[in-house]
Protein backbone atom coordinates (compact mmCIF):
# COMPACT_ATOMS: atom_id res chain seq x y z
CA UNK A 1 0.00 0.00 0.00
CA UNK A 2 1.40 3.12 -0.89
CA UNK A 3 1.88 6.45 1.74
CA UNK A 4 -0.49 8.09 0.10
CA UNK A 5 -3.34 5.19 0.93
CA UNK A 6 -2.10 4.85 4.36
CA UNK A 7 -2.49 8.43 4.69
CA UNK A 8 -5.64 8.45 4.04
CA UNK A 9 -6.61 5.53 6.03
CA UNK A 10 -5.19 7.18 8.94
CA UNK A 11 -7.13 10.26 8.60
CA UNK A 12 -10.36 7.89 8.30
CA UNK A 13 -9.57 6.07 11.58
CA UNK A 14 -9.42 9.09 13.01
CA UNK A 15 -12.57 10.51 11.62
CA UNK A 16 -14.29 6.98 13.04
CA UNK A 17 -12.33 7.31 16.68
CA UNK A 18 -13.52 11.11 16.70
CA UNK A 19 -17.33 9.46 16.32
CA UNK A 20 -17.10 6.98 18.98
CA UNK A 21 -15.52 9.53 21.25
CA UNK A 22 -18.62 11.48 20.50
CA UNK A 23 -21.36 8.52 21.21
CA UNK A 24 -19.27 7.82 24.30
CA UNK A 25 -19.95 10.76 25.38
CA UNK A 26 -23.72 10.64 25.00
CA UNK A 27 -23.46 6.69 26.07
CA UNK A 28 -21.90 7.62 29.21
CA UNK A 29 -24.73 10.30 30.16
CA UNK A 30 -27.63 7.87 29.21
CA UNK A 31 -26.21 4.87 31.35
CA UNK A 32 -25.49 7.22 34.65
CA UNK A 33 -28.83 9.23 33.95
CA UNK A 34 -30.83 5.91 33.78
CA UNK A 35 -28.87 4.19 36.79
CA UNK A 36 -29.64 7.06 39.05
CA UNK A 37 -33.33 6.67 38.09
CA UNK A 38 -33.07 2.89 38.96
CA UNK A 39 -31.54 3.89 42.32
CA UNK A 40 -34.44 6.32 43.30
CA UNK A 41 -36.84 3.45 42.36
CA UNK A 42 -35.75 1.14 44.05
CA UNK A 43 -35.32 3.08 46.70
CA UNK A 44 -38.90 3.00 46.93
CA UNK A 45 -39.78 -0.54 45.93
CA UNK A 46 -37.30 -2.45 47.62
CA UNK A 47 -34.38 -0.69 49.23
CA UNK A 48 -32.50 -3.86 50.27
CA UNK A 49 -31.21 -4.31 46.67
CA UNK A 50 -29.63 -0.87 47.35
CA UNK A 51 -27.04 -2.44 49.42
CA UNK A 52 -25.28 -4.25 46.72
CA UNK A 53 -26.59 -2.57 43.55
CA UNK A 54 -25.19 0.50 44.66
CA UNK A 55 -21.78 0.57 45.56
CA UNK A 56 -20.83 -1.42 42.84
CA UNK A 57 -22.88 0.49 40.23
CA UNK A 58 -21.68 4.11 41.35
CA UNK A 59 -17.89 2.83 41.14
CA UNK A 60 -18.73 1.46 37.76
CA UNK A 61 -20.30 4.90 36.46
CA UNK A 62 -17.55 7.00 37.22
CA UNK A 63 -15.04 4.57 35.85
CA UNK A 64 -16.85 4.88 32.77
CA UNK A 65 -17.35 8.64 32.64
CA UNK A 66 -13.43 8.93 33.73
CA UNK A 67 -12.73 7.31 30.36
CA UNK A 68 -15.45 8.61 27.98
CA UNK A 69 -13.06 11.76 28.57
CA UNK A 70 -10.19 10.44 27.37
CA UNK A 71 -9.64 9.88 23.34
CA UNK A 72 -6.75 7.73 24.08
CA UNK A 73 -9.96 4.64 25.78
CA UNK A 74 -12.36 5.23 22.95
CA UNK A 75 -12.68 1.57 22.53
CA UNK A 76 -12.56 -0.11 25.82
CA UNK A 77 -15.54 2.94 27.16
CA UNK A 78 -17.41 1.69 24.49
CA UNK A 79 -17.55 -2.01 25.28
CA UNK A 80 -17.33 -1.50 28.88
CA UNK A 81 -20.51 0.63 28.57
CA UNK A 82 -22.13 -2.65 27.03
CA UNK A 83 -20.89 -4.65 29.62
CA UNK A 84 -21.73 -2.55 32.43
CA UNK A 85 -25.67 -2.33 30.96
CA UNK A 86 -25.85 -6.08 30.99
CA UNK A 87 -24.29 -6.86 34.03
CA UNK A 88 -26.71 -4.64 35.49
CA UNK A 89 -29.58 -6.36 33.79
CA UNK A 90 -28.05 -9.44 34.94
CA UNK A 91 -27.99 -8.39 38.98
CA UNK A 92 -31.30 -7.26 39.10
CA UNK A 93 -32.43 -10.73 37.24
CA UNK A 94 -30.35 -12.50 39.85
CA UNK A 95 -31.95 -10.82 42.83
CA UNK A 96 -35.79 -11.39 41.64
CA UNK A 97 -35.92 -13.27 39.01
CA UNK A 98 -38.83 -12.24 36.64
CA UNK A 99 -40.51 -12.20 32.98
CA UNK A 100 -40.10 -8.11 32.73
CA UNK A 101 -36.76 -8.15 34.20
CA UNK A 102 -35.56 -10.94 31.87
CA UNK A 103 -36.66 -8.65 28.55
CA UNK A 104 -34.51 -5.88 29.35
CA UNK A 105 -31.37 -8.03 28.31
CA UNK A 106 -32.36 -6.96 24.52
CA UNK A 107 -32.41 -3.45 25.86
CA UNK A 108 -28.64 -3.62 25.77
CA UNK A 109 -28.39 -5.27 22.35
CA UNK A 110 -30.61 -2.21 20.87
CA UNK A 111 -28.86 0.41 22.75
CA UNK A 112 -25.24 -0.75 21.17
CA UNK A 113 -26.45 0.18 17.91
CA UNK A 114 -25.98 3.53 18.57
CA UNK A 115 -22.28 3.19 17.75
CA UNK A 116 -23.43 2.30 14.58
CA UNK A 117 -20.78 -0.54 14.37
CA UNK A 118 -20.53 -3.92 14.05
CA UNK A 119 -18.62 -4.61 16.64
CA UNK A 120 -20.43 -3.51 19.21
CA UNK A 121 -23.54 -4.87 18.29
CA UNK A 122 -22.18 -8.84 18.04
CA UNK A 123 -20.26 -8.30 21.66
CA UNK A 124 -24.09 -7.10 23.00
CA UNK A 125 -25.26 -9.92 21.06
CA UNK A 126 -23.18 -12.53 22.25
CA UNK A 127 -23.59 -11.19 25.96
CA UNK A 128 -27.61 -11.29 25.26
CA UNK A 129 -27.22 -14.86 23.70
CA UNK A 130 -24.93 -16.15 26.93
CA UNK A 131 -27.50 -14.03 29.20
CA UNK A 132 -30.16 -15.89 27.76
CA UNK A 133 -28.87 -19.36 27.67
CA UNK A 134 -27.80 -18.96 31.44
CA UNK A 135 -31.07 -17.52 32.79
CA UNK A 136 -33.45 -19.51 31.14
CA UNK A 137 -32.24 -22.87 32.30
CA UNK A 138 -31.34 -21.17 36.20
CA UNK A 139 -34.90 -19.26 36.70
CA UNK A 140 -36.82 -21.90 34.61
CA UNK A 141 -39.67 -22.42 37.15
CA UNK A 142 -39.68 -18.41 38.25
CA UNK A 143 -39.32 -16.84 34.62
CA UNK A 144 -40.52 -19.43 32.11
CA UNK A 145 -43.35 -21.81 33.87
CA UNK A 146 -44.19 -24.75 31.58
CA UNK A 147 -41.68 -23.73 28.91
CA UNK A 148 -39.13 -26.82 27.39
CA UNK A 149 -36.18 -27.10 26.47
CA UNK A 150 -36.78 -26.46 23.03
CA UNK A 151 -38.03 -22.83 23.77
CA UNK A 152 -34.40 -21.62 24.14
CA UNK A 153 -33.86 -22.17 21.09
CA UNK A 154 -36.80 -19.75 19.64
CA UNK A 155 -35.49 -17.12 22.11
CA UNK A 156 -32.21 -17.06 20.99
CA UNK A 157 -33.13 -17.08 17.95
CA UNK A 158 -35.24 -13.81 18.58
CA UNK A 159 -31.76 -12.45 19.60
CA UNK A 160 -29.94 -13.33 16.54
CA UNK A 161 -32.80 -11.53 14.20
CA UNK A 162 -32.82 -8.42 16.31
CA UNK A 163 -28.40 -8.59 15.83
CA UNK A 164 -29.23 -9.05 11.88
CA UNK A 165 -31.03 -6.21 11.81
CA UNK A 166 -29.23 -3.62 14.28
CA UNK A 167 -26.29 -4.74 12.08
CA UNK A 168 -27.80 -4.07 8.45
CA UNK A 169 -29.02 -0.85 9.85
CA UNK A 170 -26.32 0.24 11.53
CA UNK A 171 -24.15 -0.09 8.20
CA UNK A 172 -26.84 1.70 6.32
CA UNK A 173 -26.93 4.23 8.44
CA UNK A 174 -23.42 4.93 9.21
CA UNK A 175 -23.06 4.90 5.51
CA UNK A 176 -25.78 7.66 5.20
CA UNK A 177 -23.45 9.73 7.36
CA UNK A 178 -20.26 9.42 5.91
CA UNK A 179 -21.81 10.49 2.99
CA UNK A 180 -23.13 13.40 4.53
CA UNK A 181 -19.98 14.19 6.30
CA UNK A 182 -18.25 13.66 2.94
CA UNK A 183 -20.71 16.44 1.17
CA UNK A 184 -20.47 18.85 4.50
CA UNK A 185 -16.54 18.48 4.05
CA UNK A 186 -16.93 19.30 0.57
CA UNK A 187 -19.17 21.88 1.01
CA UNK A 188 -17.15 23.71 3.83
CA UNK A 189 -14.06 23.18 1.28
CA UNK A 190 -15.93 25.55 -1.12
CA UNK A 191 -17.64 27.91 1.30
CA UNK A 192 -13.55 28.55 2.63
CA UNK A 193 -12.33 28.68 -0.84
CA UNK A 194 -15.16 30.91 -1.93
CA UNK A 195 -14.50 33.31 1.21
CA UNK A 196 -11.11 33.18 0.35
CA UNK A 197 -11.86 34.85 -3.11
CA UNK A 198 -14.80 36.73 -1.76
CA UNK A 199 -11.75 38.61 0.99
CA UNK A 200 -9.37 38.35 -2.10
CA UNK A 201 -11.67 40.67 -3.71
CA UNK A 202 -12.82 42.62 -0.73
CA UNK A 203 -9.55 44.07 -0.25
CA UNK A 204 -7.98 44.54 -3.40
CA UNK A 205 -10.71 46.75 -5.08
CA UNK A 206 -9.14 50.23 -5.14
CA UNK A 207 -12.46 51.89 -4.53
CA UNK A 208 -13.27 52.37 -0.70
CA UNK A 209 -16.10 49.63 0.59
CA UNK A 210 -17.65 49.78 3.91
CA UNK A 211 -19.81 46.89 5.38
CA UNK A 212 -22.37 48.26 8.06
CA UNK A 213 -25.67 48.41 9.58
CA UNK A 214 -28.99 50.11 8.46
CA UNK A 215 -27.64 53.46 10.55
CA UNK A 216 -24.30 53.22 9.70
CA UNK A 217 -22.67 51.23 12.01
CA UNK A 218 -19.44 49.40 10.43
CA UNK A 219 -19.11 46.27 10.67
CA UNK A 220 -15.77 45.97 8.26
CA UNK A 221 -14.06 48.26 5.78
CA UNK A 222 -11.79 47.29 2.92
CA UNK A 223 -8.03 48.19 2.17
CA UNK A 224 -9.51 50.32 -0.24
CA UNK A 225 -11.16 52.11 2.38
CA UNK A 226 -8.10 52.81 4.38
CA UNK A 227 -5.84 54.37 1.57
CA UNK A 228 -7.95 56.13 0.33
CA UNK A 229 -9.40 57.67 3.72
CA UNK A 230 -6.81 56.79 6.57
CA UNK A 231 -8.68 55.23 9.34
CA UNK A 232 -7.77 51.45 9.82
CA UNK A 233 -10.64 49.09 10.07
CA UNK A 234 -9.89 48.30 13.49
CA UNK A 235 -10.24 51.72 14.54
CA UNK A 236 -13.70 52.30 12.44
CA UNK A 237 -15.38 48.97 13.42
CA UNK A 238 -18.63 49.14 15.83
CA UNK A 239 -18.45 53.04 15.08
CA UNK A 240 -20.23 55.19 12.65
CA UNK A 241 -18.55 56.30 9.47
CA UNK A 242 -16.33 58.88 10.04
CA UNK A 243 -15.45 60.19 6.73
CA UNK A 244 -19.00 61.86 6.43
CA UNK A 245 -20.45 65.16 8.55
CA UNK A 246 -23.76 64.96 10.97
CA UNK A 247 -25.89 66.93 8.77
CA UNK A 248 -24.98 64.39 5.77
CA UNK A 249 -26.21 61.32 7.49
CA UNK A 250 -29.96 61.64 7.11
CA UNK A 251 -29.54 62.50 3.40
CA UNK A 252 -27.88 59.15 3.67
CA UNK A 253 -29.88 57.31 5.96
CA UNK A 254 -33.22 58.13 3.73
CA UNK A 255 -30.74 56.09 0.56
CA UNK A 256 -30.33 53.18 3.27
CA UNK A 257 -34.01 53.13 3.75
CA UNK A 258 -34.85 52.83 0.36
CA UNK A 259 -32.43 49.76 -0.26
CA UNK A 260 -34.03 47.65 2.76
CA UNK A 261 -37.51 48.09 1.14
CA UNK A 262 -36.16 46.79 -2.14
CA UNK A 263 -36.31 50.19 -4.34
CA UNK A 264 -33.73 51.10 -6.70
CA UNK A 265 -31.25 53.59 -5.72
CA UNK A 266 -29.07 56.00 -7.69
CA UNK A 267 -25.24 57.25 -6.90
CA UNK A 268 -25.09 60.05 -4.43
CA UNK A 269 -23.04 62.66 -5.02
CA UNK A 270 -21.27 63.93 -1.56
CA UNK A 271 -18.13 65.62 0.07
CA UNK A 272 -16.52 63.50 2.59
CA UNK A 273 -13.22 63.94 4.95
CA UNK A 274 -9.76 62.25 5.03
CA UNK A 275 -8.46 61.43 8.55
CA UNK A 276 -6.21 64.56 7.90
CA UNK A 277 -10.17 66.51 6.92
CA UNK A 278 -8.50 66.63 3.31
CA UNK A 279 -11.88 67.33 1.36
CA UNK A 280 -13.02 64.38 -1.59
CA UNK A 281 -15.49 64.50 -3.80
CA UNK A 282 -17.55 61.05 -3.94
CA UNK A 283 -19.90 58.99 -5.49
CA UNK A 284 -21.63 56.44 -3.17
CA UNK A 285 -23.73 53.65 -4.02
CA UNK A 286 -25.88 51.80 -1.56
CA UNK A 287 -26.71 47.44 -2.19
CA UNK A 288 -28.47 45.15 0.04
CA UNK A 289 -26.24 42.20 1.69
CA UNK A 290 -29.04 39.14 1.75
CA UNK A 291 -29.04 35.57 2.73
CA UNK A 292 -30.49 32.96 1.14
CA UNK A 293 -33.72 32.84 2.57
CA UNK A 294 -33.49 36.30 0.71
CA UNK A 295 -32.81 37.94 4.79
CA UNK A 296 -31.62 41.62 4.73
CA UNK A 297 -27.89 41.30 7.16
CA UNK A 298 -26.06 44.47 6.27
CA UNK A 299 -25.38 46.90 3.40
CA UNK A 300 -22.45 47.54 1.59
CA UNK A 301 -21.70 51.03 0.50
CA UNK A 302 -19.17 51.74 -2.55
CA UNK A 303 -17.78 54.80 -3.01
CA UNK A 304 -15.19 56.38 -5.90
CA UNK A 305 -13.31 58.95 -5.37
CA UNK A 306 -14.53 61.71 -8.30
CA UNK A 307 -12.10 64.46 -6.88
CA UNK A 308 -10.32 64.59 -10.18
CA UNK A 309 -13.13 63.89 -12.62
CA UNK A 310 -15.03 66.49 -10.51
CA UNK A 311 -11.35 68.86 -11.17
CA UNK A 312 -11.40 67.74 -14.58
CA UNK A 313 -15.11 69.37 -15.31
CA UNK A 314 -14.67 72.63 -13.78
CA UNK A 315 -11.38 72.72 -15.95
CA UNK A 316 -13.53 71.97 -19.13
CA UNK A 317 -16.39 74.15 -17.88
CA UNK A 318 -13.77 77.38 -17.39
CA UNK A 319 -12.75 76.47 -20.75
CA UNK A 320 -16.02 76.38 -21.99
CA UNK A 321 -16.70 79.95 -20.75
CA UNK A 322 -13.31 81.03 -22.13
CA UNK A 323 -14.58 79.69 -25.52
CA UNK A 324 -18.22 81.15 -25.03
CA UNK A 325 -16.58 84.27 -24.02
CA UNK A 326 -14.74 84.71 -27.43
CA UNK A 327 -17.90 83.96 -29.39
CA UNK A 328 -19.52 86.44 -27.78
CA UNK A 329 -16.66 89.39 -28.03
CA UNK A 330 -17.03 88.41 -31.89
CA UNK A 331 -20.70 88.54 -32.15
CA UNK A 332 -20.69 91.41 -29.60
CA UNK A 333 -18.24 93.28 -31.66
CA UNK A 334 -19.73 92.49 -35.25
CA UNK A 335 -23.39 93.19 -34.33
CA UNK A 336 -22.26 96.71 -32.68
CA UNK A 337 -19.97 97.46 -35.91
CA UNK A 338 -23.21 97.96 -38.20
CA UNK A 339 -24.56 100.00 -36.03
CA UNK A 340 -21.31 102.32 -35.27
CA UNK A 341 -20.46 102.30 -38.90
CA UNK A 342 -23.82 103.72 -40.05
CA UNK A 343 -23.49 106.82 -37.41
CA UNK A 344 -19.53 107.50 -38.24
CA UNK A 345 -21.49 107.94 -41.47
CA UNK A 346 -23.74 110.45 -41.16
CA UNK A 347 -21.29 112.07 -38.82
CA UNK A 348 -18.86 112.11 -41.65
CA UNK A 349 -20.86 113.59 -44.12
CA UNK A 350 -22.40 116.34 -41.81
CA UNK A 351 -19.17 117.64 -41.20
CA UNK A 352 -18.64 117.47 -45.03
CA UNK A 353 -21.63 119.58 -45.56
CA UNK A 354 -21.00 121.56 -42.12
CA UNK A 355 -24.94 121.04 -41.39
CA UNK A 356 -27.09 118.92 -39.33
CA UNK A 357 -30.15 117.22 -41.09
CA UNK A 358 -33.47 116.05 -38.97
CA UNK A 359 -33.65 113.55 -41.55
CA UNK A 360 -30.19 111.34 -40.39
CA UNK A 361 -30.64 112.13 -36.34
CA UNK A 362 -33.52 109.52 -36.35
CA UNK A 363 -31.76 106.82 -37.64
CA UNK A 364 -28.33 107.85 -35.32
CA UNK A 365 -30.65 107.76 -32.22
CA UNK A 366 -31.99 104.26 -33.76
CA UNK A 367 -28.75 102.59 -33.97
CA UNK A 368 -27.46 104.58 -30.52
CA UNK A 369 -30.39 101.99 -29.37
CA UNK A 370 -29.40 99.30 -31.03
CA UNK A 371 -26.36 99.05 -29.34
CA UNK A 372 -27.37 99.92 -26.36
CA UNK A 373 -29.83 96.75 -26.67
CA UNK A 374 -27.08 94.78 -27.28
CA UNK A 375 -24.87 95.59 -24.58
CA UNK A 376 -27.83 95.38 -22.43
CA UNK A 377 -28.03 92.10 -23.03
CA UNK A 378 -24.69 91.20 -22.71
CA UNK A 379 -24.64 92.43 -19.81
CA UNK A 380 -27.31 90.58 -18.55
CA UNK A 381 -26.17 87.24 -20.13
CA UNK A 382 -22.48 87.61 -18.50
CA UNK A 383 -24.46 88.37 -14.83
CA UNK A 384 -28.48 88.10 -13.92
CA UNK A 385 -28.39 90.27 -11.78
CA UNK A 386 -27.71 90.44 -7.83
CA UNK A 387 -29.51 88.15 -5.76
CA UNK A 388 -32.28 89.36 -4.16
CA UNK A 389 -34.82 86.39 -4.03
CA UNK A 390 -37.32 86.60 -2.58
CA UNK A 391 -40.61 83.87 -2.15
CA UNK A 392 -43.20 84.29 -5.18
CA UNK A 393 -46.49 82.33 -5.53
CA UNK A 394 -45.84 81.15 -8.73
CA UNK A 395 -49.90 80.77 -9.71
CA UNK A 396 -49.61 84.53 -9.32
CA UNK A 397 -46.48 85.29 -11.34
CA UNK A 398 -47.85 83.27 -14.63
CA UNK A 399 -50.78 84.64 -14.77
CA UNK A 400 -49.22 88.39 -14.62
CA UNK A 401 -47.56 87.50 -17.59
CA UNK A 402 -50.42 85.57 -19.29
CA UNK A 403 -52.81 88.66 -19.12
CA UNK A 404 -49.88 91.19 -20.27
CA UNK A 405 -49.57 88.76 -23.47
CA UNK A 406 -53.12 87.77 -23.76
CA UNK A 407 -53.72 90.88 -26.25
CA UNK A 408 -50.64 90.18 -28.15
CA UNK A 409 -51.82 86.78 -28.81
CA UNK A 410 -56.11 87.40 -29.30
CA UNK A 411 -55.09 90.33 -32.71
CA UNK A 412 -53.26 87.05 -34.11
CA UNK A 413 -56.25 84.87 -33.06
CA UNK A 414 -54.31 82.57 -30.97
CA UNK A 415 -55.80 81.78 -27.85
CA UNK A 416 -53.58 80.90 -24.58
CA UNK A 417 -55.01 78.23 -22.06
CA UNK A 418 -53.82 77.96 -18.82
CA UNK A 419 -53.85 74.90 -16.00
CA UNK A 420 -53.07 74.86 -12.70
CA UNK A 421 -52.66 71.80 -10.19
CA UNK A 422 -51.20 73.86 -7.61
CA UNK A 423 -52.41 76.89 -5.82
CA UNK A 424 -50.18 78.63 -2.78
CA UNK A 425 -46.84 77.03 -3.96
CA UNK A 426 -43.96 79.19 -4.00
CA UNK A 427 -40.56 79.64 -5.24
CA UNK A 428 -37.39 81.77 -4.17
CA UNK A 429 -36.77 83.93 -7.67
CA UNK A 430 -36.26 87.29 -9.08
CA UNK A 431 -39.50 87.94 -9.96
CA UNK A 432 -39.06 89.84 -12.84
CA UNK A 433 -36.25 87.68 -14.00
CA UNK A 434 -38.68 84.96 -14.05
CA UNK A 435 -41.27 87.46 -16.28
CA UNK A 436 -38.69 87.99 -18.12
CA UNK A 437 -38.00 84.29 -18.92
CA UNK A 438 -42.08 83.42 -19.63
CA UNK A 439 -41.92 86.78 -21.55
CA UNK A 440 -39.60 85.96 -23.75
CA UNK A 441 -40.38 82.40 -24.35
CA UNK A 442 -44.57 82.82 -24.76
CA UNK A 443 -43.46 85.84 -27.52
CA UNK A 444 -41.27 83.12 -29.33
CA UNK A 445 -44.35 80.87 -29.12
CA UNK A 446 -46.79 83.54 -30.52
CA UNK A 447 -44.01 84.24 -33.83
CA UNK A 448 -43.65 80.55 -34.59
CA UNK A 449 -47.77 80.25 -34.59
CA UNK A 450 -48.54 83.15 -37.68
CA UNK A 451 -51.91 83.76 -37.52
CA UNK A 452 -54.37 81.59 -35.06
CA UNK A 453 -53.09 78.70 -32.91
CA UNK A 454 -52.99 76.94 -29.22
CA UNK A 455 -50.81 77.75 -26.67
CA UNK A 456 -51.19 75.57 -23.88
CA UNK A 457 -49.35 76.47 -20.43
CA UNK A 458 -49.64 73.96 -17.79
CA UNK A 459 -48.24 74.86 -14.38
CA UNK A 460 -47.56 71.95 -11.54
CA UNK A 461 -45.81 69.83 -8.84
CA UNK A 462 -43.79 66.55 -9.67
CA UNK A 463 -43.03 63.59 -7.45
CA UNK A 464 -39.89 64.59 -6.24
CA UNK A 465 -41.30 68.11 -5.12
CA UNK A 466 -40.50 70.57 -7.94
CA UNK A 467 -42.35 73.36 -9.89
CA UNK A 468 -42.90 72.09 -13.77
CA UNK A 469 -43.64 74.92 -16.03
CA UNK A 470 -44.68 73.75 -19.24
CA UNK A 471 -45.16 75.73 -22.93
CA UNK A 472 -46.96 73.87 -25.58
CA UNK A 473 -47.49 75.78 -28.95
CA UNK A 474 -48.87 74.25 -32.32
CA UNK A 475 -46.78 75.92 -34.34
CA UNK A 476 -44.42 75.89 -37.48
CA UNK A 477 -41.55 73.84 -35.07
CA UNK A 478 -38.12 73.97 -34.95
CA UNK A 479 -36.14 71.74 -37.65
CA UNK A 480 -33.43 69.36 -36.16
CA UNK A 481 -30.32 71.61 -37.45
CA UNK A 482 -31.96 74.54 -35.78
CA UNK A 483 -32.97 72.85 -32.26
CA UNK A 484 -29.21 71.43 -32.58
CA UNK A 485 -27.65 74.85 -32.50
CA UNK A 486 -30.05 76.71 -30.22
CA UNK A 487 -28.28 78.13 -27.41
CA UNK A 488 -25.22 79.25 -29.55
CA UNK A 489 -24.59 83.12 -29.00
CA UNK A 490 -25.71 85.20 -31.97
CA UNK A 491 -27.46 82.48 -33.59
CA UNK A 492 -30.80 83.44 -34.48
CA UNK A 493 -33.44 82.90 -37.06
CA UNK A 494 -35.05 85.94 -37.15
CA UNK A 495 -34.48 89.22 -38.74
CA UNK A 496 -34.29 91.78 -36.37
CA UNK A 497 -33.21 89.06 -33.53
CA UNK A 498 -29.25 89.43 -31.28
CA UNK A 499 -29.63 85.49 -30.70
CA UNK A 500 -29.00 86.39 -27.30
CA UNK A 501 -32.79 85.96 -26.07
CA UNK A 502 -32.92 82.05 -25.46
CA UNK A 503 -29.17 82.23 -23.73
CA UNK A 504 -30.39 84.99 -21.56
CA UNK A 505 -33.51 82.55 -20.24
CA UNK A 506 -31.27 79.63 -19.90
CA UNK A 507 -28.71 81.37 -17.87
CA UNK A 508 -31.32 83.07 -15.80
CA UNK A 509 -32.57 79.92 -14.65
CA UNK A 510 -29.83 78.34 -14.21
CA UNK A 511 -29.05 81.41 -12.22
CA UNK A 512 -32.13 80.31 -10.12
CA UNK A 513 -30.77 76.64 -9.87
CA UNK A 514 -33.44 75.11 -12.22
CA UNK A 515 -32.92 73.11 -15.77
CA UNK A 516 -34.99 74.35 -19.06
CA UNK A 517 -35.36 71.72 -21.63
CA UNK A 518 -36.83 72.96 -25.42
CA UNK A 519 -38.18 70.02 -27.75
CA UNK A 520 -39.98 70.47 -30.85
CA UNK A 521 -41.47 68.54 -33.87
CA UNK A 522 -41.60 70.53 -37.34
CA UNK A 523 -45.53 70.96 -38.34
CA UNK A 524 -46.28 69.90 -35.18
CA UNK A 525 -45.11 72.30 -32.27
CA UNK A 526 -42.64 73.41 -30.07
CA UNK A 527 -42.79 72.33 -26.17
CA UNK A 528 -40.61 73.81 -22.86
CA UNK A 529 -40.06 72.74 -20.06
CA UNK A 530 -38.67 74.99 -16.99
CA UNK A 531 -38.24 73.21 -13.23
CA UNK A 532 -37.54 74.75 -10.37
CA UNK A 533 -36.96 73.90 -6.72
CA UNK A 534 -40.02 74.58 -4.44
CA UNK A 535 -39.59 76.62 -1.02
CA UNK A 536 -40.09 74.29 1.99
CA UNK A 537 -40.23 76.58 4.94
CA UNK A 538 -38.79 75.20 8.16
CA UNK A 539 -38.03 76.64 11.73
CA UNK A 540 -34.61 76.02 12.03
CA UNK A 541 -32.01 77.47 14.37
CA UNK A 542 -28.69 79.40 14.03
CA UNK A 543 -26.89 76.29 14.98
CA UNK A 544 -28.51 74.19 11.64
CA UNK A 545 -27.96 77.33 8.81
CA UNK A 546 -24.76 75.92 7.83
CA UNK A 547 -25.68 72.32 8.07
CA UNK A 548 -28.84 72.79 5.77
CA UNK A 549 -26.76 75.02 3.71
CA UNK A 550 -23.98 72.13 2.80
CA UNK A 551 -27.81 69.70 3.11
CA UNK A 552 -29.11 71.76 0.42
CA UNK A 553 -25.85 72.14 -1.91
CA UNK A 554 -25.73 68.20 -1.87
CA UNK A 555 -29.98 67.51 -2.95
CA UNK A 556 -29.22 69.74 -5.77
CA UNK A 557 -25.97 68.10 -6.84
CA UNK A 558 -28.12 64.53 -6.93
CA UNK A 559 -30.91 66.46 -8.79
CA UNK A 560 -28.69 67.75 -11.24
CA UNK A 561 -27.27 64.40 -11.76
CA UNK A 562 -30.31 62.80 -12.41
CA UNK A 563 -31.47 65.00 -14.60
CA UNK A 564 -28.11 64.71 -16.65
CA UNK A 565 -28.67 60.89 -16.23
CA UNK A 566 -32.18 61.31 -17.78
CA UNK A 567 -34.17 60.89 -14.71
CA UNK A 568 -36.39 63.70 -15.23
Amino acid sequence: MSKIGEFRMGIEENKRNDLIFKRNQLMTKLVIIFYLMSLVINAFIDPVILKFLAPTGLVTCLIIYLLSKSKAATHVTMYLTIFFIFSFFAMLITYEPLLINFIFLWLGLIISSIYHLVRPILFASLLTSIATVYFFFQFRNEIFPGADTVDVIYVTLFGVLVTIFLVFSSRFTEQLLLQAEKKNEVTSKELMRTKGYLDSLFNQLIDPIIIHDKNGVIFQVNKGFEDTYGWKDEEVAGKMMPQIKEFQLHLLRENWESVLKGETTREMELKNWTIDEELLEVAMSVSAIRTEDGRIVALATIIRDITEKKQTEAWIRRSEKLSVVGQLAAGVAHEIRNPITVIAGFLQLMKERKESSNDHLPIMLSELARINKIISEFLLLAKPGVEKFESVPIHKLVEEVLTLLNTSAIMKSISISSSFDIEETTIECEPDQIKQVLINLLKNSIEAMGYGGQIEVLVQETADNRIHIQIKDNGIGIPQDVLERIGEPFFTTKETGTGLGLMICARIVEHHHGEMEITSVEQVGTTVDIYFNKVIRKQEGKNEHSSQECDRENRKTIERNEVRSGTR
